[in-house]
C-alpha cells in the first residue's frame, strides 16, 4: 500500500530532494534564433487551455510541428514519466504550472541552464538563480466570491479569512496534493513555519470550509451559491468573469503577507532529441506573442514581461501584476516545505470534506 507521502510526491520528485549537488555557472545572455521547421518533444504540466493556444500559435509561426504530452491526459506517474524519457534523450523542453516541478528537475540534474535574452526583464523571484528554469507567466491564487450573496465591502479579503471572523467555514478550497493549490500550501508553510503553518490548514477544514479536488469545483459552488468564496488560481477566476458568472475577484492580503503568485516555468531539458527548437521554443515563451497569447485566453493568465512598456496589448480583464501586494517566496525553501509536508498535505486534501 502506497503511502500518502508517495501519492503526493511521485518518486521522480522525492528523489530530487537528495539531489542538490551544485549546478553550472549562471549562463551567458543568448539571442535565440528559431530553426525552420523540424520538430521538438514538449512535456505539459500546465492546463491545456492555457497551453495549447501557445504551442499552436508556435508551430504555425514557425513550421516546427510540436509534440506535446499534457498531464491532465494521463496524470498516473506523469512526473515518472518525465525523468524517464528526459533521462533517456526523448524530451526536450517542460512547461510546468508551479516552480515545484521545474526545481524538482533541476535538483535532479535534468535541467540545462539556459539564458534566453527575452526573460531578461523577469524579475529574481519567479527563475531559478543558475537559470535552470525561468518562469514566463503566472497564475495568482486569487479569492473569488459570489456578488450576489455578498456585497465586495463586506467580501473576505485574506486566507485567513478562511479560519476567522465571519467568513470562516463558509468558502470553498481545493486540495494541497498537487500543483498550484500545494504550491501556495508550501509557500505559507515556508512563510509560517511547517508546525504553524500545519496549524492552519488543520483550522481551515475544522472550521467547515468544503476542500474539493480542484479548482474547477471549487468555482462551480461559488457561481451555484453553495458557498459564499473560495480561493482559485486568476485564470479560473477570469474565465468565470468572461462567462458572465456572479462573481468578483480579489487579490487577498492585500495588507499583510501578500497574493501567493503561481509561476509557470520552462525548462530546457538536458539531452533533448531536438536542441536547436527547443532553444526556439524556449525563447519563443519570452516573446510578444506569448505575452499577448496568454492575455487574450478568455481563462487568462499575466505575463511576467512589462506588457504595458513594451506595447503588447493588454485586455481590460487582466489585471497589472504591479498593482498586486505579492507574498515574497524563496522557491527552493517553498520546494523543501513541500517535500518535508508531504504526507501531511497529502492526508489533508485525502478526501473532500462536506462542509
Amino acid at each position: 500500500m502506497r503511502s500518502a507521502a508517495r501519492h503526493l510526491v511521485p518518486p521522480a520528485l522525492l528523489l530530487l530532494a537528495a539531489c542538490g549537488a551544485p549546478g553550472p555557472s549562471i549562463p551567458a545572455e543568448e539571442a535565440v534564433t528559431v530553426p525552420a521547421g523540424g520538430e521538438v518533444v514538449v512535456w505539459v504540466e500546465a492546463s491545456r487551455y492555457l497551453a495549447a493556444p501557445v504551442l499552436t500559435m508556435f508551430s504555425e509561426q514557425t513550421g516546427i510541428v510540436v509534440k506535446a504530452t499534457y498531464r491532465e491526459d494521463s496524470p498516473d506517474g506523469f512526473f515518472d514519466r518525465v525523468r524517464v524519457e528526459a533521462g533517456a534523450g526523448r524530451a526536450d523542453l517542460f512547461w510546468g504550472s508551479s516552480s515545484l516541478s521545474a526545481v524538482g528537475l533541476a535538483r535532479a540534474g535534468l535541467a540545462v541552464a539556459f539564458r534566453p535574452s527575452g526573460s531578461r526583464p523577469i524579475p529574481s523571484q519567479y527563475r531559478d538563480r543558475q537559470f535552470r528554469w525561468i518562469g514566463f507567466a503566472v497564475d495568482p491564487r486569487v479569492i473569488i466570491f459570489n456578488h450576489d450573496l455578498v456585497s465586495r465591502d463586506e467580501a473576505p479579503l485574506s486566507v485567513d479569512d478562511l479560519t476567522e471572523g465571519r467568513w470562516a467555514g463558509r468558502a470553498a478550497v481545493a486540495r494541497a496534493a498537487e500543483g498550484p493549490a500545494a504550491f501556495q500550501a508550501a509557500a505559507i508553510l515556508a512563510r509560517r513555519g511547517d508546525q504553524s503553518g500545519r496549524r492552519f490548514y488543520e483550522e481551515i477544514a475544522a472550521a467547515g470550509n468544503r476542500v474539493v479536488a480542484t479548482d474547477g469545483e471549487v468555482r462551480r459552488l461559488v457561481v451555484a451559491g453553495e458557498v459564499a468564496w473560495g480561493i482559485v488560481n486568476l485564470d479560473q477566476a477570469i474565465c468565470a468573469k468572461r462567462q458572465a458568472d456572479p462573481v468578483s475577484i480579489h487579490f487577498p492580503d492585500r495588507v499583510g503577507p501578500g497574493a501567493v503568485i503561481v509561476p509557470h516555468t520552462a525548462v530546457l531539458l538536458r539531452g533533448g532529441p531536438n536542441p536547436a527548437q527547443a532553444r526556439g521554443l524556449f525563447g519563443y515563451l519570452f516573446g510578444t506573442e506569448t505575452a499577448w497569447q496568454v492575455g487574450q485566453n478568455d481563462c487568462a493568465m499575466m505575463s511576467l514581461l512589462p506588457v504595458v512598456a513594451m506595447g503588447i496589448p493588454k485586455p481590460e480583464w487582466v489585471p497589472l501584476l504591479g498593482a498586486v501586494n505579492i507574498m515574497p517566496v524563496d522557491n527552493e525553501a517553498v520546494y523543501d516545505a513541500w517535500v518535508r509536508n508531504a504526507a501531511f498535505l497529502a492526508a489533508w486534501g485525502a478526501a473532500p470534506s462536506g462542509g
